[in-house]
């Protein structure tokens, strides 16, 4: 149904404007790449929120979040099976590039231009936590020829403002400034 619509759009859009750059969004949240817009000429968006206990911990939106195991990076999760046995996962820079990065790859590899529309860690997460996991995706995106764009600028997952317990801030024109995040943006 999604490709479907999306071809419709793109013709309405292209009856106006045969030239718009266009870019539609992947399925499951921007995550998976869709083949079927292939055709369509049109580029791609995907997020950068993997692994979800690191970049969502704390975040009031998220219910029971709170509860979560603070997160590390890389970041071990432990997941109690139904017959009581724990199931072990790692999410690294490894399998960022292979699950977040690799199938999407394929999809430029048909010509089609993949951009990263959102990524962002929230202010519940640790500082350095933050950093590090950014670092790895900032320069998984950069291998991959990939721009990017923060969630936001001004808040909880942002340069400015960002309310993190754990940041020494410097003032900037009235504004709480995260210097070793916006630094580290700026060399990607």
């Amino acid at each position: 149904m999604y490709v479907r619509v999306v071809k419709r759009l793109v013709e309405a859009i292209r009856a106006e404007d045969g030239q718009r750059l266009i870019i539609a969004d992947g399925l499951r949240w921007g995550t998976v790449p869709v083949a079927g817009l292939v055709e369509l000429g049109v580029a791609q968006s995907t997020r950068g929120y993997q692994p979800m206990p690191l970049t969502h911990y704390g975040a009031r939106w998220i219910q029971g979040s709170e509860r979560w195991s603070p997160p590390t990076w890389p970041l071990l999760q432990v997941h109690k099976k139904d017959d009581g046995t724990e199931q072990r996962e790692v999410w690294d820079r490894e399998r960022l590039r292979r699950e977040n990065i690799e199938p999407w790859r394929r999809l430029q590899q048909k010509g089609v231009g993949v951009h990263v529309g959102e990524f962002g860690c929230s202010n519940g997460t640790p500082h350095t936590v933050a950093l590090a996991w950014m670092k790895d995706q900032l320069e998984l995106w950069r291998e991959a020829g990939w721009g990017w764009a923060l969630w936001n600028l001004v808040g909880p997952f942002g340069v400015l403002d960002s309310g993190r317990g754990d940041v020494p801030y410097e003032n900037y024109q009235g504004h709480k400034l995260d210097r070793k995040l916006l630094e580290m943006l700026r060399e990607a």
